[in-house]
């Protein structure tokens, strides 16, 4: 491979470039290990919902869809797969099920393990100005929790879905918690907006100058870029008629929240 000349002059910037070219690989291999889109909003792979119950949710999903085009999948699991974080694995399953619509971005995706007791709602970017993540946190903690602690997974997911539902065609407006804190960057986006313009100083100001574009020390951004991880994805698909149908969607913006109960 040949790479930019500035970067082979520099053992760091080449070990960025190999892990940025590779990352979406990396993505695309992880991808491969989940389950494919389905055909259906509820997807019970722990076998803990009866079939009647799984109609019965379905048939609200459907009916949300008609009304309004935002979309919601459920996906419930028996456990994590290992050396897997629970939003990386939402993330992920998100943006290769692509729920909700290209232009409105209006896709909700609750991801359940059920022996690790985790849930996860993803948000979509089209639905985070009625679902902020202190609501979706909320959700998860006075509907969702008080149910599955008492093994009622069928009431505890039509209990959210009652909140739900109404919130994102706009007929409900979900209370915030009194002790909400406010959104601000994650983590991970501020460590990779800070490895971009680490990266773009370097490689255009040169070793010899000074700010951004100064010579870092050994390890300073490349241990941060490793380790913290990618977010967000591309999202979308789309139901007509009352039936489910595949499309593209927008972005997921990595809102949402996690629980446990």
């Amino acid at each position: 491979m040949n790479y930019p000349e500035k970067i082979r002059r520099s053992p760091e910037l080449l070990i960025v470039w190999i892990v940025v070219i590779c990352a979406p690989l990396s993505l695309l291999w992880s991808q491969n290990d989940l389950p494919p889109k389905p055909d259906s909003w509820v997807n019970d792979y722990a076998g803990v919902l009866s079939q009647g119950e799984i109609r019965a949710l379905e048939s609200e999903l459907a009916g949300l869809e008609q009304r309004s085009s935002n979309q919601i999948f459920i996906a419930l699991f028996s456990r994590m797969p290992e050396n897997t974080y629970l939003e990386d694995f939402a993330v992920d399953l998100y943006e290769k099920w692509r729920p909700g619509l290209a232009d409105k971005d209006n896709g909700i995706l609750m991801v359940i393990f059920i022996q690790d007791r985790k849930i996860r709602i993803e948000v979509g970017y089209g639905l985070e100005d009625v679902m902020t993540d202190a609501q979706a946190g909320m959700i998860i903690r006075e509907y969702i929790a008080p149910e599955f602690q008492k093994g009622n997974y069928f009431r505890g997911i039509e209990a959210a879905l009652k909140v739900m539902i109404p919130a994102v065609e706009g007929k409900y407006k979900l209370p915030l918690p009194e002790k909400a804190e406010k959104k601000g960057f994650s983590l991970s986006t501020l460590i990779i907006g800070l490895m971009i313009l680490l990266i773009i100083s370097r490689i255009f100001r040169g070793p010899g100058s000074t700010g951004y574009g100064t010579r870092p020390r050994s390890g300073s951004f490349i241990g941060p870029m490793i380790f913290g991880g990618f977010g967000g994805g591309r999202s979308g698909g789309g139901f007509s008629g009352g039936g489910f149908s595949g499309g593209f969607g927008g972005m997921s913006g990595g809102g949402g929240a996690s629980g446990s109960w």
